[in-house]
């Protein structure tokens, strides 16, 4: 099936690794115009070279500041011409440890990335989506929204508020036919991953390849297809909610874990 994304404006946040990254790479390959932001530059930089087709725009800005993702949106919109979809895909974990361990700073931290940057640039948007012909805003959860563990409460917490007000904003915004969603991946291969993949080794004493190596195979183990996921496994749904083909999709969860937490309904 035709994906009807060419020349469509998309705006990506997060989009210097991990999801993100990937994700601006597939709209540009299905031949939309993509404006992406995320702290580091150079990251962005190398990301522009590898862009399909022309007419995209990266800059960097962090998503916890709410001037940085005003000064963001109204850049992107000018270069663009416009707004098609917006996908909230900013978010880190930020501290990997069990309630007890976080202060109110960790709670706050998490708050300002992972769901007020959502919020924020939701606000921002709107305005702009209203007059696409397709409107879609993506917002990128966890599969930890829904099945929260005993470490990072936090990152949990504040995917879940993300899930919640996908649901809401997708009544509140039907009138403008502006579709609402979310997509929740499971243990995606990503900078979060890598991170702990580092503390472990110090802690173990063995070389960050090593760790690795152990953690994806560890993981892998929980799943039903025994296979942790890479950020590539979650464009494909990405793209399809923001096609044409998913025009009367509103107010949903997609799953896309490896069978994480088999949930039929």
């Amino acid at each position: 099936m035709e994906s009807n994304l060419a020349g469509r404006k998309v705006i990506v946040t997060g989009a210097g690794d991990g999801i993100g990254r990937e994700l601006a790479l597939a709209f540009g390959r299905a031949g939309a115009r993509v404006a992406g932001c995320a702290r580091n530059a150079e990251r962005l930089e190398l990301l522009s070279r590898e862009m399909d087709g022309d007419g995209h725009f990266f800059s960097s800005a962090d998503m916890t500041r709410n001037d940085d993702i005003q000064n963001f949106h109204d850049r992107a919109i000018e270069a663009l011409g416009g707004l098609d979809v917006l996908v909230n895909n900013v978010g880190s974990i930020v501290k990997l440890c069990d309630f007890f361990e976080l202060s109110d700073e960790d709670w706050q931290a998490s708050f300002d990335v992972n769901f007020l940057s959502a919020v924020r640039m939701i606000r921002a948007c709107v305005g702009a989506l209203r007059h696409s012909g397709a409107p879609r805003i993506v917002n990128i959860s966890s599969v930890a929204a829904m099945k929260p563990g005993p470490v990072f409460p936090q990152y949990s917490a504040m995917k879940a508020a993300l899930s919640n007000l996908t649901v809401s904003l997708a009544q509140s915004l039907a009138a403008d036919k502006i579709l609402v969603n979310s997509v929740s991946p499971g243990p995606v291969w990503s900078k979060s991953w890598e991170n702990e993949a580092k503390s472990f080794a110090e802690q173990a004493g063995i070389k960050i390849s090593e760790a690795e190596e152990k953690i994806k195979s560890d993981t892998a183990e929980t799943l039903p297809l025994k296979q942790m996921g890479t950020p590539a496994d979650v464009c494909g749904l990405v793209l399809y909610l923001a096609s044409d083909q998913a025009k009367w999709i509103t107010g949903s969860n997609f799953t896309v874990d490896g069978g994480a937490t088999l949930d039929p309904f």
